[in-house]
């Protein structure tokens, strides 16, 4: 009677054997990420945006893991691992480091001490603690966050946490991605500031 009830719902379907999950679910959890305040507050804010060739990319922490909450498409459609709902190692991403750098030295190491040596997803991931927080250290000096191949070979990332109160006790932050040959320390730093923009206005600022 559950499960027919469910059906009914479209949050199962029927299949050989049993029930797998339904398509209804996709809207519960629109329904639910539409509802969450720092997630409606960056739609927002990059609806304002216009016409831009960069995708924008909100996330959170969870416990050592960046989990992607939204992302907003840009012009020049990129082959990325984000979307809602994907989950990256904090140590490799500078949506990472940026959440990251909200913390002091000592949360850091409480943190990730356990997982060291940390996943290399590519042959320029930090694997120790030590070289994670020298980064996280000249984050909170930045104000964001760059991730140079560390996720992915060939793609460079920029972050910015959210400040205030759209991130309340939790983190969130924003990024964006380029090809490493159109990385320049120009462009790095225009899209930086791009970030810093968005997230400035996000939590709550002029």
């Amino acid at each position: 009677n559950i499960c027919a009830a469910l059906r009914e719902q479209e949050l199962v379907r029927a299949v050989d054997g049993g029930f797998a999950l339904g398509p209804g679910l996709l809207r519960l959890a629109q329904s639910y990420l539409d509802a969450f305040d720092p997630v409606r507050s960056f739609r927002e804010q990059v609806s304002r945006l216009g016409d831009r060739e960069e995708t924008l990319q909100l996330a959170t922490m969870d416990g050592a893991d960046v989990v992607y909450l939204a992302v907003h498409e840009g012009t020049v459609l990129m082959r990325l691992t984000s979307r809602a709902g994907a989950r990256l190692p904090v140590t490799c991403t500078a949506l990472g480091k940026a959440m990251l750098a909200g913390l002091d030295d000592s949360g850091v190491r409480e943190l990730l001490a356990a997982r060291e040596p940390f996943e290399a997803r590519t042959p320029w991931s930090l694997t120790t603690l030590d070289a994670l927080l020298a980064e996280v250290r000249d984050v909170r000096t930045a104000g964001h966050a760059v991730d140079d191949q560390e996720a992915a070979e060939g793609i460079v990332c920029v972050a910015a946490a959210v400040p205030g109160p759209a991130g309340g006790d939790r983190s969130f932050a924003v990024s964006s991605s380029l090809l490493k040959s159109q990385a320049s320390p120009e462009r790095v730093a225009e899209l930086a500031a791009l970030i810093k923009g968005v997230v400035r206005r996000m939590g709550g600022a002029a």
